[in-house]
């Protein structure tokens, strides 16, 4: 486990250039990538989202702004395009946002409508120290967004507390944040059966048990990783001390397969939704 904010930033921008390219990708990788994207248009109207605007010219007069965090290669922004007016990605990984603007230019997308910054939203806070990069997102551009998106990065970040906060703190009031990560109960190695180690008493046993199996799910990731997974009562906490209510946890309806060969692990996704009071 990588707890260090500084050298943990770096593992990940070096680790998130190498998936950048999206031709490269493992088959599961792309799965994943089609399973999140389904389960987010399957529950559009749950997530508050309005269905597509893009054919009804006639109900702009309230734009729907998107903060992609983490927003890899644009998957999620792509795949929310018809229901919002912008989107605007932040990710710390160089490749990554190379590839979300070129994913959009080759789509005709205009960058007023989606493009990606270099960056991280997290810095400048107790579990950071680089207070100069928080500065370069205080621009009211960076601000007030109507959704908050964060898909299979959580997991990545040093202090998952301070990232939900950090999201809920760009929306406008009323804003939905929605987060997108393993369920930690779910995941499965050799022969475990879903759920084994379940509730709240033994997530601590089942993380520790967990990670150390990371670095060889997905090779390369060992110091990426800063958690296995999260619980539905540590997600709803972390949502409701970050100012959020109306609060709700889903577990995806399929589970998932992660990595290749015999260290691939069976698990289930799970997307929360909160409401900036």
């Amino acid at each position: 486990m990588n707890s260090n904010p500084s050298s943990l930033s770096q593992a990940n921008q070096a680790f998130f250039d190498i998936w950048s390219n999206t031709a490269a990708r493992a088959p599961w990788m792309n799965d994943l990538t089609a399973q999140i994207q389904s389960e987010i248009l399957s529950l559009l109207p749950w997530l508050g989202i309005p269905q597509p605007r893009k054919a009804s010219p006639t109900n702009q007069t309230n734009p729907v702004r998107l903060l992609d965090y983490a927003c890899g290669a644009g998957e999620l922004s792509n795949t929310l395009y018809p229901s919002i007016d912008s989107a605007l990605g932040i990710d710390l990984s160089p490749g990554m946002v190379a590839a979300y603007n070129a994913r959009a230019s080759e789509a005709g997308v205009p960058e007023a409508e989606m493009r990606a910054v270099l960056g991280d939203i997290l810095s400048g806070n107790e579990e950071a120290e680089d207070g100069q990069e928080a500065q370069k997102f205080m621009g009211e551009e960076y601000f007030n967004f109507d959704i908050a998106v964060m898909s299979m990065a959580l997991h990545h970040v040093p202090s998952p507390p301070a990232a939900v906060q950090a999201l809920v703190s760009r929306l406008r009031k009323g804003g939905t944040v929605v987060i997108i990560d393993n369920f930690l109960d779910s995941i499965k190695f050799h022969g475990e059966h879903e759920g084994q180690h379940g509730g709240a008493a033994h997530q601590h046993q089942h993380q520790h048990h967990h990670h150390g199996h990371a670095h060889n799910v997905v090779p390369g990731s060992e110091d990426t990783i800063t958690r296995a997974g999260f619980g539905k009562e540590e997600m709803e906490t972390m949502f409701t001390d970050a100012g959020c209510v109306g609060v709700e946890f889903r577990l995806f309806r399929e589970e998932s397969r992660v990595g290749d060969g015999e260290q691939a692990v069976m698990q289930r996704e799970f997307i929360v939704k909160g409401t900036k009071a």
